[in-house]
């Protein structure tokens, strides 16, 4: 199971499904997405095309860099479970 995850083309697909679902939910996302929360309020907000399509296009500059660091992989999937996060915030 571990060695499926650090694949190069696992990486691709799951870098591509980001870029995907960003593409889909940019439409319905407000204009501002909020990231920070003090007290239960929103106190920061990014704009709705930097929130979605900032992770997926980090993701893909790491994805051309993974031939020189082998722990770039570990960073795309955590750069997925923020993309996740990012995404529900969106659609809230």
């Amino acid at each position: 199971m571990i060695k499926i995850l650090f694949h190069p083309k696992t990486t691709v697909f799951v870098t591509v499904l980001a870029w995907l679902a960003a593409m889909i939910v940019v439409w319905s996302a407000p204009l501002e997405i909020p990231v920070h929360f003090m007290n239960g309020q929103a106190d920061r907000f990014v704009s709705r095309w930097g929130g979605l399509f900032g992770f997926p296009a980090l993701m893909t500059v790491l994805l051309i860099i993974r031939n020189w660091l082998d722990t770039v992989v570990r960073l795309i999937y955590v750069l997925v479970l923020l993309h996740i996060c990012m995404l529900c915030i969106a659609l809230m």
